[in-house]
């Protein structure tokens, strides 16, 4: 088994989850759209979804909409969301809290598993805090990240339309409670060892789309995608081909709205 890590160690811990989960109808308060979710109950990690209502054609990159919440350890921590549920070549979003009041995006690709570099291509995200903005927000013990990932979804990244037209996809997670190392406010900042946990679930995709993807995509039209630095370098197409996801051999279960994992009172790992 090749574990779903992010730079600092070769081995991990066993995953938290696996690829039975499925996630969960979840409404996002903040924009108001019904939405897919992983939700770990160990970790408390949580990754919601909503894609446009028709699908993009094929040999055609996509968009989401997402949101990352997850725990903090003294104003402390990143989470990741993968479009796959191996590390090899992942397509990698980080999040964490930048130092000086907000939340840091970046993207990576571990073509180089133990310390995957930040890419940059046709694909950009979007912060979207919401008309009371709370979709983007950081304090002492969680951080909630909300955006628009535009063109991410792209099968040379690992994840294509035709992942939506199969109705659902293997993707990954990771969590630290640690900082990265350097500048948080410098998207190419060394990310540490996912300690908290990581692991794969099935997004079901089909269930993802609805109707009122366009109106809150409409909001951020005019926002600027955040920057890469100066060190990132292009990705790399086809980096993830043939990994399309892993069994964890723990579970973190306990989807709200159920799901298919077993559940477990276990700490995290």
């Amino acid at each position: 088994m090749t574990a779903l890590l992010l730079p600092g160690l070769a081995l991990a811990n066993d995953a938290t989850s696996s690829p039975t989960q499925l996630s969960t109808p979840f409404t996002d308060q903040t924009t108001g759209l019904a939405m897919e979710r992983f939700f770990g109950a160990r970790t408390s990690f949580s990754f919601a979804f909503a894609l446009p209502p028709t699908p993009p054609a094929a040999g055609t990159a996509g968009s989401f909409i997402g949101q990352m919440t997850f725990p903090l350890s003294q104003g402390q921590g990143w989470g990741a969301l993968g479009l796959i549920g191996d590390m090899e070549g992942n397509f990698i979003l980080a999040a964490w809290p930048d130092g000086k009041g907000g939340v840091m995006a970046s993207f990576r690709q571990a073509i180089d598993e133990d310390n995957p570099a930040e890419v940059t291509g046709a694909f950009s995200v979007k912060p979207i805090p919401g008309a009371d903005g709370t979709g983007v927000s950081v304090n002492q013990t969680s951080l909630a990240y909300t955006f628009l990932c535009d063109k991410c979804l792209d099968s040379t990244l690992g994840l294509g339309p035709e992942a939506i037209a199969a109705g659902s996809a293997v993707m990954g997670w990771a969590l630290s409670e640690r900082p990265p190392i350097g500048d948080p406010s410098d998207p190419g900042a060394r990310l540490g060892f996912h300690e908290r946990g990581f692991g794969p679930f099935t997004a079901r995709l089909a269930q993802a789309m609805t109707a009122g993807f366009d109106a809150v995509a409409a909001t951020v039209a005019r926002t600027a995608p955040v920057p890469a630095s100066r060190a990132a370098v292009a990705a790399v197409p086809g980096a993830a081909a043939g990994n399309g996801g892993d069994s964890g051999d723990e579970e973190d279960s306990g989807n709200e709205g159920g799901g298919d994992g077993d559940d477990s009172d276990d700490e995290d790992d």
